[in-house]
């Protein structure tokens, strides 16, 4: 027998098993990808208030990357004869050597039933095994990993310029309301693009919902703009049927007459 390798602690690896789950191997997928040549959306009538724009060459190069990676890594899951990965982990980089390339990474460990047939199609969880093991024991399963990722341009309007000026008080604390409202910008496009796909699943719900970004400054035309990037990833799940109760059995016994 060929021992498994797999990303579960212990204690994961306890409850996948009690929920009636095998544990088959460690799976991974990768992409690099380039991204193209993408355009500051500037121009000088934008700039009377703070605007945000998606930057949809950046926006498509990121979710594109994942997608392939995690399409590999279900690839992989699938000639393993996996019903579920779970524990999916994803890793994005960019490089100093590799300038406009970004790379996903995606690992997990592949799982099969031994109590019930599942359909060919392994389907993906950010879920621990823990949570795995919980969600399936309380009527529920993975429909899928949900994702959504946008790259968003923050314009700087006038009254920001203003505050920050010498002039507008710069020396005060204050907030930034052009780049706090940047930040909700890009935070409601990414989860547009997560509840679209847990639609398309039918799911009930989208659970483990993880938010992360990274922003950075640009200055353009001596104003100093926000390019925000914000990635979402949560777990699709869809409630089971629950089992039917079957009807009460009574075994009819002729009477002896007396």
């Amino acid at each position: 027998m060929t021992a498994y390798t797999s990303m579960l602690s212990t204690q994961e690896l306890l409850l996948v098993r009690e929920a009636g789950f095998r544990p088959l191997t460690q799976v991974m997928g990768s992409c690099f990808y380039h991204v193209g040549w993408q355009g500051i959306p500037y121009a000088g009538s934008m700039w009377g208030q703070g605007q945000t724009f998606e930057l949809e060459t950046q926006t498509e190069a990121w979710n594109e990357a994942r997608r392939l990676a995690l399409e590999r890594l279900a690839g992989e899951a699938q000639r393993a004869d996996a019903d579920a990965v779970v524990g999916v982990r994803l890793e994005r980089g960019t490089y100093d050597w590799a300038a406009g390339t970004i790379e996903f990474v995606a690992t997990g460990t592949a799982v099969a039933s031994e109590r019930y047939e599942l359909g060919p199609q392994p389907v993906l969880s950010n879920l621990s095994g823990q949570e795995f093991a919980k969600l399936y024991r309380h009527g529920y399963w993975p429909a899928g990993l949900v994702a959504g990722t946008t790259a968003c341009f923050v314009a700087t309007g006038w009254r920001q310029r203003q505050m920050t000026s010498i002039l507008g008080g710069a020396w005060q604390n204050q907030e930034l309301p052009d780049f706090t409202q940047g930040l909700y910008d890009a935070r409601a496009q990414a989860m547009r693009r997560l509840e679209r796909q847990a639609h398309e699943l039918g799911a009930s719900g989208v659970v483990g919902v993880a938010i992360e970004r990274a922003e950075h400054e640009v200055e353009v035309n001596d104003v100093t703009c926000l390019i925000v990037t914000m990635h979402v990833l949560g777990t699709a799940i869809v409630e089971l049927a629950a089992p039917q109760e079957q009807p009460p059995v009574y075994v009819a016994l002729p009477l002896e007459e007396p």
